[in-house]
């Protein structure tokens, strides 16, 4: 048996740290609190109990940090502000809540779990509680926090980090949370404590003193971190929040339903920019429609006041017989609408219950929520069982040899349709499974139960036992198949990615929708309806991690990181249904993904890849064993660090004084002009003081006019719509009822605005502070010695060098980041490649194989001198460079795009780096010889890229090129002339006796 998968984790991901730095810069020049060792049941808490975080300070620091990452800037910090629990907690508490948002498989556990690190590091605080809204949840978390151990004990000198699962029969661990000097996180679901029945209100023998659980952490003035907070806003589920009185929540999640001071985003399409996920193909599975079969799905329940449901069936009218949508009220009778005789007796509404989701019938029938009633649909469910299992064996087939191990996961319409007596989907798969099986060699042999395995979502039954949801027939068997189920799929995440692990094909239905997922899920069957808004973007996130192999090393390879998505619906529909999930939620969509029955694949053009003399010659010089060798000046470096920190701006320790009064405004809205696809708007708005401010501009339907504006007081108008014709078009307001023609004018008053400090007097405090080794910090996180980092600090100013004393932790973070950025470019300067003897390594048939796969790339016509008769285009500057390739006609040899695997091996400050093109040209002087060259086309000088670390890449691989004896050229495509004059190198020339 193989040794045991152990994932591997990169602590230098640069969206990963900038997610992490930008919610601890929030913070600086806020108190830092260390309590000193304490005896007895003493608590520690993150900050005195009169202590705060000014809020003003707080809101400069998120203007500063919102500008650098190019977000709008708040004009107000947004608070969370009310009571507790009714009948627990009937204080008022107000506090602040930042948002970091993350596309689902980019590593969200990961960075909060680093920033808690980063947190106690910087500002001493020890106490987190961590508020997940699911078991599945909850699970990962554990999970996380134990594969990532031994990783954060490298990164931070094995400080201590004490995980508590909350318990409600072990109450003595609050004990520990709230006495503990080391940091001490609190892992705990919603549903815990957002009851007043709940264990943690209820007073406890095994709780010294007078203090009930729940106070023992109100004691620490815990951070909260809430994972996936869509979950938690209600009304509720606030109040509870407000009961644990933290300092702030930091939130985190890929589809926020709101965003309150928003610190760092990761949008969809950053991360298929940066190839963070994998990319996504559909299969699309359909059945004409079929009058025959019953269909009632029950796909929505919307909230009070005005409870409705939203049911998917069979209407029968003067137009015909058709399937559509029908809203159903309390005592409507579903054959007067449908006019089917399948709605006769009793289909009648007696119950809609938004809170757990059911609609009850008169004859008894209950339907759940995206459950059906009535026949499943057979024929599609085996069609699109069939197509998962065939895509995966292949996958399976081509992975092996690269010790990939493949997974499968089916969202089933029902519980019962796997776990019940007669389960449909169940047989249907065995049934399916034995038809593929011999003709794959892994799979040869092996039963359709010895494959898969299962997990559902629980509820406790009549006997107070756990029991999974819709669950027919439990024998005592099936429910030890459960425990083991729920230990290899929630649990044991290496084992179920061990090619010695049997079981491939996972099946659920919403228990594993959120926070559950593993990077070798590369099929995804979706055998139920797609109902709530974000479900499409919620399942495919179950997908989206980039691979790993049985070293748990990540496979950046985009041939492998493929998800195919196996729906029971037209491929347009689903494709323009998860584009308009994320353009609902504010997003820039990724490209649509890719119609798997298309089979858009690009063929190698093995006339160049073979049997063209200059593409050997060429593969050849870029395949070589480089090294690079770094030369530091120390007196240089010394100066030209000291030069940085003279000049950056470090925080000081400031006291806020705040004085504020209730201004009262009325915003106004008012339409100037409609026009064909868009409306002119004029809003009216007021700042803190009263004092009013315009703005007119258009907005298109759909335009939300708070992110437009760039106010989010403005989020209860919710987005632009126009209606109507001719004189008769007006434009709606979505999240109100208010319809307004030309010249017509709406005022109102946004909730919550006043009461907010419109006086600030800050003053820098004297006051000195303990200061931890700073020389050893800085020389683990830039690799300089102590002594060269002791002259640095010597040769500061002495205003600066006594800064370190007023605020340690924020004067750090600025030392240490000016060294960083000075020793980058010091390195960039000076880095020298050396040749040696031998090849890279690279398996060319690896990185150019016969036929390379394009899952939702946009791809054209390579032309006949591409490698490959089709390329990818990343950019309008990309198509522009195949134009003039194209337009060159015979005088180009051949082109490619260098694939992710080519790297440039460049230190770890600076990051690898994969160039753009490559590419043979004729030239004609006097002789005719082919010159090859690599090209990068991000366009413009070097100076004008947009990234410190892009220049870097850039100057580096000129001085690569340049060691192997290759023409490297940054060019601008749009301006064609000089692309294939030499460069700062003598190529090596051949002949072209075969052109």
């Amino acid at each position: 048996m193989a040794p045991k998968l152990q994932l591997k984790f990169d602590a230098n991901q640069e969206h990963q740290l900038q997610a992490v730095e930008s919610v601890v810069r929030l913070f600086e020049g806020a108190p830092r609190f260390e309590a000193a060792f304490q005896l007895g049941d003493e608590i520690v808490a993150n900050l005195p109990e009169f202590a705060d975080l000014p809020e003003s300070l707080l809101l400069t620091n998120l203007g500063t940090i919102q500008e650098g990452n190019g977000i709008a800037q708040a004009n107000a910090l947004e608070m969370d502000q009310g009571l507790g629990l009714e009948r627990v907690c009937n204080e008022g508490h107000r506090y602040p809540n930042f948002t970091v948002e993350m596309e689902t498989g980019t590593g969200k556990t990961y960075v909060y779990l680093r920033t808690i690190y980063e947190l106690r590091r910087r500002l001493g605080w020890g106490k987190f509680v961590i508020v997940v809204p699911s078991i599945a949840i909850y699970e990962g978390v554990v999970k996380n926090v134990q594969i990532t151990r031994d990783h954060f004990r490298a990164l931070y000198g094995n400080e201590p980090f004490d995980l508590i699962p909350y318990d409600g029969s072990q109450l003595s661990r609050l004990r520990h949370f709230a006495t503990s000097n080391t940091t001490t996180v609190l892992l705990i679901t919603l549903d815990a404590f957002n009851k007043v029945s709940n264990n943690l209100y209820k007073a406890s023998e095994k709780l010294p003193g007078d203090r009930r659980p729940y106070q023992f952490i109100q004691a620490t003035r815990p951070i909260l971190i809430l994972d996936e907070p869509q979950n938690m806003e209600s009304e509720k589920s606030r109040q509870a929040l407000r009961t644990l009185k933290p300092l702030c929540a930091l939130r985190y999640s890929a589809t926020h339903r709101s965003s309150p001071n928003l610190v760092y985003r990761l949008s969809p399409l950053d991360a298929y920019q940066r190839s963070l996920v994998k990319r996504i193909q559909v299969y699309a599975v359909t059945e004409r429609d079929n009058a025959n079969v019953e269909v009632l799905t029950l796909l929505k329940i919307t909230p009070p006041p005005k409870i409705t449901a939203i049911v998917r069936t069979r209407v029968t009218d003067l137009a015909g017989t058709r399937e559509t949508d029908v809203t159903l009220r309390q005592g409507d009778d579903l054959y007067a609408k449908t006019h089917r005789p399948e709605h006769q007796g009793g289909y009648v509404v007696e119950n809609i219950d938004a809170g757990h989701g059911f609609l009850d019938f008169r004859n008894g029938g209950r339907l759940y929520l995206l459950e059906g009633i009535g026949a499943a649909r057979e024929t599609v469910f085996r069609e699109q069982i069939r197509q998962t299992i065939l895509q995966h064996m292949r996958m399976q087939s081509d992975l092996l040899s690269r010790d990939i191990k493949v997974l499968s996961l089916f969202f089933v319409d029902r519980v019962a349709s796997y776990r019940g007596a007669d389960g449909l989907v169940r047989r249907l798969f065995d049934e399916e499974f034995a038809r593929a099986a011999p003709d794959f060699g892994l799979f040869r042999g092996r039963r359709a139960d010895q494959v898969r395995d299962a997990y559902f979502a629980q509820r406790k039954g009549k006997d107070g036992k756990a029991e999974e949801v819709d669950t027919e027939g439990r024998t005592a068997d099936e429910r030890e198949a459960e425990k083991a189920a729920f230990q290899l799929i929630m649990r044991d995440k290496e084992r179920l990615l061990s090619l010695d692990e049997p079981v491939s094909f996972i099946f659920a239905h919403s228990a594993l929708k959120e926070g559950w997922d593993n990077p070798n899920v590369f099929q995804i069957c979706t055998l139920r309806h797609v109902g709530a808004e974000m479900e499409r973007r919620q399942q495919i996130g179950r997908g989206m991690r980039l691979v790993v192999d049985q070293r748990g090393e990540r496979v950046h390879d985009e041939g492998v990181n493929i998800l195919t998505v196996v729906a029971n619906e037209s491929f347009t529909a689903y494709a323009r249904g998860l584009q308009q999930e994320y353009v609902s939620a504010g997003d820039a969509p990724p490209p649509l993904p890719t119609d798997a029955k298309a089979h858009r694949t690009a063929t190698r053009n093995d006339q160049i890849y073979h049997r063209n003399e200059h593409f050997e010659r060429f593969w050849e010089q870029l395949n070589r064993r480089v090294r690079y060798r770094l030369k530091v000046d120390t007196d240089v470096l010394i100066a030209e660090c000291v030069n940085r920190l003279d000049r950056a701006p470090f925080p000081g320790r400031v006291l806020v004084v705040e004085r504020g009064r209730i201004n009262l405004g009325t915003f106004k809205v008012r339409v100037e002009r409609i026009e064909p696809g868009k409306a002119k708007l004029t809003l009216t708005m007021f700042d803190e003081d009263g004092n009013p401010t315009e703005q007119t501009r258009f907005f298109k339907p759909g335009a939300d006019i708070a992110r437009e504006a760039h106010d989010d007081r403005l989020r209860p108008l919710g987005t632009v719509a126009i209606e109507g014709a001719g004189s008769g078009q007006a434009v709606l307001l979505t999240n109100t009822s208010v319809r307004l023609a030309e010249g017509q004018e709406w005022e109102y008053t946004p909730e919550g605005f006043g009461s907010q400090p419109t006086e600030r007097l800050t003053q820098t405090r004297a006051d000195r502070h303990p200061v931890f080794n700073l020389v050893d910090r800085a020389a683990r996180q830039t690799g300089l010695t102590r002594p060269t980092i002791n002259a640095i600090f010597r040769r500061l100013r002495d205003d600066r060098k006594a800064m370190v004393l007023q605020n340690p932790e924020g004067f750090a973070a600025v030392f240490i980041g000016e060294l960083r950025n000075a020793l980058a470019d010091h390195i960039t300067a000076r880095i020298e490649f050396v040749v040696e003897p031998g090849d890279a390594g690279y398996d060319r048939d690896d990185l150019f194989p016969p036929l390379r796969r394009f899952p939702q790339k946009e791809v054209i016509e390579a032309g006949e001198h591409g490698l490959y008769d089709l390329v990818q285009q990343d950019s309008g500057v990309e198509q522009q460079y195949v134009d003039a390739i194209k337009a060159e006609r015979d005088a180009v040899v051949f082109y490619f795009k260098f694939p992710p695997g080519f790297k440039v091996g460049l230190p770890a400050l600076i990051g690898n780096y994969t160039p753009d093109w490559g590419e043979a040209h004729v030239h004609r002087d006097g002789k005719v010889e082919v010159r090859t060259f690599v090209h990068e086309t991000k366009g413009g000088e070097v100076s004008q890229l947009r990234f410190p670390n892009e220049k870097r890449k850039v100057r580096c691989a000129e001085r690569y090129f340049t060691a192997i004896g290759v023409n490297y050229k940054l060019i601008e495509p749009t301006k064609v002339g000089g692309w294939w004059e030499t460069a700062t190198v003598t190529p090596k020339v051949w002949g072209c006796s075969d052109i």
